[in-house]
């Protein structure tokens, strides 16, 4: 009888939402729910089974992480009838709540994240004939397609299987169409306030520019080359990177980042102006950007930094880095002219005066160890250094511990230490120094196992940290470089105050 409701459809409004509520509470209440959805999903037909996604949707989505037994199970079920769930639902509007039940899937299960099995291949097999062969699929289902695809890309890539990369970056007819999608929205488009971006182009677009980052980062992991090339113009990047719409914010530098790190040179995404500027010639500098263009980004990504907002505000952290060492391997002058720039030191000292927060910490660390590696002396970068031993002297060792910060505080003490910043420092000040150090090594003798910021290790990996937001996957291991502090880290700053 329970199957028989769980198989049934409704076509009020009233009762769907009332078998939905029904539904939602059983499958956290009712393990014999769990047992007969479970055996529901594995023994009947695809084109029975599709009422019940909708309403698995709308649990899966509220859901950061699953941990138990009785769900994976049931995720697992979900998982194996996914490439025939899509080809029954071909054509109609349920292919849109498949891929959404696929996406969110892999985004919780843990097991099916660090494998990569024939079904997976299967799945994505599917999705990309999905997307290149029907022309007219809504904007709401390419984007899920493409998530898809995006998440399944990072979580294999991540346990160095690449598989999944040959088949994407070989398929012609895909990257065309990610071509497509980044190109439907124009500049002006971009400037304008954004609404639901899920059912329009923006959300393709913010799709389609996340997967081809992920292609650019790490194709040089595997043995093919992109079978197209994605254009990019310069122009279309400014512009969404100053977009009001935090994602394509966020979407725009990982594009940035990910061209700068494969040095400008990659054979899935390319860079280029669309306007010529009148003196070109005389900046370009040996870069493959104008030093113009590679300024104004510059002050794009000071503001963001300084506006201090989740993923846009790591992304532009790690788009500064890579963007001026690629400058210093081009051109030592002109990245020690860009790091000199006054307003490095103003947003420097407005970071430090928003250290209370971890996200401000982590960019203030970051911009200050870029002014040590430049070897800029003024009296806002000597107190700024006097600030950070103090900070690591006076936080608490809990807060030190689990910190991404942490670890770039102790590069930023380590470069001081070897360097003629250190005698700026006072004697007390390195006394209180080797005591904090000593007591956090301590603990970190201890606590080995805790010491993974919010992650836990699959294999000696990071396991990627995908968010939903709106109806857009992201990983904020592209945003930012992961890092955990361990003892080695310590013990070598220790080993230095000797």
């Amino acid at each position: 009888m329970l199957s028989c409701w769980l198989l049934s459809k409704c076509d009020c409004k009233k009762e769907k939402e009332k078998k939905a509520n029904c539904f939602l509470k059983m499958l956290t209440n009712s393990s014999e729910f769990r047992t007969t959805l479970t055996r529901c999903v594995t023994t009947n037909p695809c084109d029975t089974l599709l009422p019940i996604l909708d309403n698995l949707q709308g649990f899966l989505c509220t859901k950061e992480s699953f941990s138990s037994p009785p769900f994976e199970e049931l995720l697992t079920a979900v998982q194996t009838r996914l490439p025939d769930l899509l080809q029954a639902s071909a054509g109609s509007e349920a292919v849109f709540t498949v891929l959404e039940v696929a996406c969110n899937i892999r985004r919780l299960h843990t097991k099916s994240s660090s494998v990569c099995d024939s079904q997976d291949l299967k799945m994505v097999c599917k999705v990309i004939q999905l997307l290149v062969r029907d022309a007219h699929l809504v904007a709401m289902t390419t984007t899920a397609g493409i998530n898809y695809l995006y998440i399944t890309l990072l979580q294999t890539a991540a346990m160095d299987d690449f598989r999944i990369l040959s088949v994407i970056i070989t398929n012609s007819a895909l990257l065309q169409k990610l071509q497509h999608c980044l190109s439907n929205v124009g500049q002006q488009e971009l400037s304008l306030e954004s609404g639901d971006s899920s059912s329009s182009g923006t959300g393709q677009c913010i799709a389609a520019g996340l997967l081809v980052a992920a292609l650019a980062k790490f194709e040089q992991h595997g043995s093919v080359k992109a079978s197209h090339v994605v254009t990019v113009t310069v122009e279309w990047l400014f512009a969404a990177s100053s977009s009001t719409d935090q994602r394509l914010q966020a979407c725009a530098l990982q594009l940035w980042t990910t061209w700068f790190i494969s040095n400008c040179h990659s054979s899935v995404l390319r860079v280029y102006r669309d306007q010529r500027l009148s003196m070109l010639r005389d900046e370009d500098v040996g870069l493959s950007i104008s030093s113009r263009d590679l300024r104004l980004l510059l002050l794009i990504l000071q503001r963001q930094i300084y506006m201090d907002v989740g993923l846009v505000h790591h992304s532009a952290v790690r788009c500064l880095q890579v963007a001026l060492a690629y400058s210093r391997q081009k051109n030592t002058a002109l990245a020690q002219h860009l790091v000199l720039q006054p307003w490095s030191q103003t947003l420097l000292q407005a970071l430090a005066d928003k250290c209370e927060s971890g996200l401000s910490a982590s960019a203030f660390f970051s911009l200050l160890l870029l002014l040590i590696e430049e070897s800029v002396h003024s009296t806002t970068v000597d107190g700024l250094i006097t600030q950070t031993f103090q900070y690591v002297c006076n936080v608490p060792l809990d807060r030190i511990l689990p910190s991404t910060a942490s670890c770039l505080c102790t590069d930023v003490i380590y470069r001081v230490l070897t360097s003629g910043y250190r005698s700026h420092l006072d004697k007390q000040l390195l006394t209180s120094l080797t005591n904090r150090l000593t007591s956090l090594t301590s603990r970190l003798t201890t606590l080995q196992e805790k010491l993974i910021a919010g992650v836990s290790p699959i294999e000696g990996h990071w396991k990627p940290d995908i968010i939903l937001q709106g109806a857009t996957l992201m990983c904020r291991d592209l945003c930012l470089v992961r890092r955990r502090l361990e003892l080695k880290d310590v013990t070598k700053l220790l080993h230095l105050l000797q």
